[in-house]
């Protein structure tokens, strides 16, 4: 596999202003480093304001580090232009209804990525949405629908469409599938790792269940209060956890099951 994406020191402070006091500065995110190999899976785990989400709104581009820097391909994302950082990078979001225009049809705003970021005709582009429709698993006729007129599990597949339109290099999910019903979520999930078969995307989940990260990711980066605490692969954090949060993360009885198909990682 060749390396893809490289983390190196990134952190994250933010200043907290209380009146007229001075700000005060509040980290959260220590500098930490890791590596994302072409067509792997990293899960993100941690308790509730780890930073596990800080990191993928960095990786995506909707927040920037506060030092450190990240590569794609070797090329440093800071000297990207948003246009190019938004074609390899791209980002499911935890609320599918919501992160969904209501007023404007599922064709319009699988289309939009593309107007924005390719010089293809409408012809060419109309044709492109309705291929990307098929991998997720809906019909040329959804192109026409508004999001209200899916399902739960419709609405997220048109998310995963948008998120791969145009062909990304990495796919951010951030609590991607929690709201969703536990067989939706398997259907989602497994929908998930056949588009990374075919198309070779590399995942980055941030995921509170240990099930679906033992499932699908490679790699597992486990977060407490703003630290990078462990990283390795998912069968060493399963079988050999040096911290005791690592074990308690990836064998707690809390965690749903997920009957996941026969493309999940060994």
């Amino acid at each position: 596999m060749t390396k893809l994406l490289e983390v190196r020191e990134i952190s994250k402070y933010y200043v907290h202003k209380d009146g007229w006091m001075p700000g005060k500065r509040i980290c959260a995110l220590e500098p930490l480093s890791f590596d994302l190999e072409r067509g792997e899976t990293l899960a993100i785990m941690g308790e509730t304001g780890s930073g596990k989400s800080t990191i993928a709104k960095i990786i995506a581009g909707a927040e920037r580090p506060s030092s450190g820097e990240l590569f794609l391909n070797g090329q440093a994302l800071s000297a990207m232009t948003d246009q190019q950082r938004c074609r390899y990078v791209r980002m499911i979001f935890q609320d599918s209804l919501r992160s969904l225009n209501p007023q404007i049809t599922v064709g319009q705003q699988l289309t939009e990525p593309l107007i924005f970021n390719t010089d293809w005709t409408p012809e060419k582009q109309k044709q492109h949405v309705y291929e990307t429709l098929s991998k997720v698993g809906l019909l040329p006729d959804h192109y026409g629908f508004y999001p209200h007129m899916l399902s739960s599990g419709q609405q997220q597949r048109v998310c995963i469409a948008r998120a791969i339109v145009l062909e990304p290099q990495i796919v951010m999910a951030d609590e991607a599938f929690v709201a969703l019903d536990p067989s939706i979520r398997a259907q989602i999930i497994n929908l998930i790792l056949d588009l990374q078969q075919d198309m070779g995307i590399s995942f980055i989940f941030v995921s509170h269940s240990a099930e679906i990260v033992k499932h699908v990711s490679d790699k597992i980066l486990i977060m407490h209060r703003g630290s990078m605490i462990e990283f390795g692969t998912t069968q060493a954090l399963i079988n050999h956890p040096e911290e005791q949060l690592t074990k308690t993360l990836l064998h707690s009885e809390h965690n749903y099951k997920v009957p996941l198909h026969s493309t999940t990682k060994e």
